[in-house]
Order: structure tokens, then sequence, then C-alpha cells
């Protein structure tokens, strides 16, 4: 069974620019992974100038066996996001668009 679901996200507390694009890039590898790159968009973005780096997907996409995905795929995000910027912090916010109804 499958389940619709989107996310963003947002990784803070990076250091600089250059960081908030390696960022990007080790979190665009965990995309293409997924092959769920082209329903994903992220990139970075500025507050007041400070960089973050922030993603959602663009429309739902459909997951089988979810329950067993997300973990993995949230740990994925995690270790990425370490790799790239130990000291950031990623918040990942799931929507479940199908019970909003």
């Amino acid at each position: 069974m499958s389940v619709n679901i989107a996310f963003s996200f947002t990784v803070t507390d990076l250091q600089d620019e250059q960081q908030a694009r390696e960022v990007v890039r080790s979190l665009d590898e965990v995309m293409r992974d997924e092959r769920i790159q082209d329903q994903v968009n992220l990139g970075v973005a500025w507050d007041d100038g400070v960089a973050f780096v922030s993603g959602e997907t663009d429309f739902p996409l459909s997951i089988t066996r979810f329950h067993l995905w997300q973990p993995a795929f949230e740990s994925s995000m995690k270790y990425a996001v370490d790799e790239a910027a130990p000291a950031a912090k990623l918040t990942l916010d799931w929507e479940y668009p199908d019970l909003e109804r």
C-alpha cells in the first residue's frame, strides 16, 4: 500500500554560503539516490544575510511502504547534512494530504 506524502525541510546554523552549497550538493545526492530529484526543489536561501538551505516537494509523492521508507530517508538526510556541516540543524516537516481533507 502506498501513501501520498509531501515534505519540506530547512537546514540552519551554517557557517557560510560555501557550506550551504555543500549541504545542497549532499542533499541533492540523497534525492538522486531516492530517485525523487525531479520532484524536490532545494537550494540556498537568505535570511538577514545569513545563508540557510531549504527544500520541498513540488507535489505529493506516492511512497510504497512509507513506514519503512520514512526512517531510512530521514537518516540519509541527517547523515548528508552532518557530513557537509556537522554543526547544522536539519528540520524536516511531513504533510499527509489525504488526511487533511
